[in-house]
């Protein structure tokens, strides 16, 4: 692990159990969202790295989407 909290893509997968095919499908909905398209860094067109710390915020951020969905549309949170 390099010392600021970036991983290399095989550190992502093998630290979360996901293949690199999920990764990238991942990344790809992460680039969509500007408050978490930084955790992924490509500084070369063969060289990507992943800053943990945003691409956790990442993932709790698509988990509670994912809760939001499931929910009961009566039990849902009313956007304001």
């Amino acid at each position: 692990m390099m010392a600021n909290s970036w991983k290399t893509v095989p550190e992502i997968c093998a630290d979360y159990g996901i293949k690199d095919k999920t990764f990238y499908a991942w990344a790809d909905e992460c680039r969509a969202y500007p408050e978490y398209r930084d955790a992924i860094i490509c500084p070369t067109g063969k060289r990507t790295f992943v800053d943990e710390d945003k691409w956790q915020a990442f993932l709790r951020f698509m988990s509670d989407e994912r809760r939001k969905k499931l929910l009961d549309p009566h039990l849902r949170e009313v956007s304001s």
